[in-house]
């Protein structure tokens, strides 16, 4: 029985790896979901650095909330929930500590924009900043 556990999670890490992305891999994951972003990319210094694209992605994504652009927030949430659940740990890290951070100027207040930007987050996404809000109150 133990072998046959053994087995199955090995198989479940394998898989995990194959379909994990890697930091090296995050420019091009944001480039094609989100072709605007191409161009604000382009313009950050070091954007190779995983943190320092976590930052751009959390300026494109403000920008759409003061533009009204929901709909695309929206799509921005999704693909963070990509990197989140399909990261490895430094793309992980740099979505909870410089992505869902970066956002919190937005998300930590309660006129109706910030309530509407937290009805757009996804479950994961709502889940990880609510630990970060939980863990500043400690």
């Amino acid at each position: 029985m133990n072998a046959i556990v053994e087995l199955l999670k090995l198989k479940i890490d394998l898989t995990m790896k194959h379909n994990t992305i890697k930091e090296s891999e995050v420019l091009e994951v944001l480039g094609n979901e989100l072709p605007d972003i191409n161009p604000v990319l382009e313009k950050t210094e070091n954007v190779a650095d995983v943190y320092k694209a976590m930052q751009c992605f959390a300026g494109f994504t403000k920008s759409l909330v003061y533009k009204g652009d929901f709909k695309e927030v929206k799509h921005c949430f999704h693909v963070a929930e990509k990197l989140l659940k399909h990261g490895n740990n430094t793309v992980i890290n740099a979505i909870e500590n410089v992505y869902l951070y970066s956002l919190s100027s937005i998300l930590d207040l309660t006129n109706p924009l910030s309530l509407k930007v937290k009805d757009l987050l996804t479950d994961s996404l709502m889940k990880e900043y609510r630990r970060q809000v939980g863990a500043s109150c400690i």
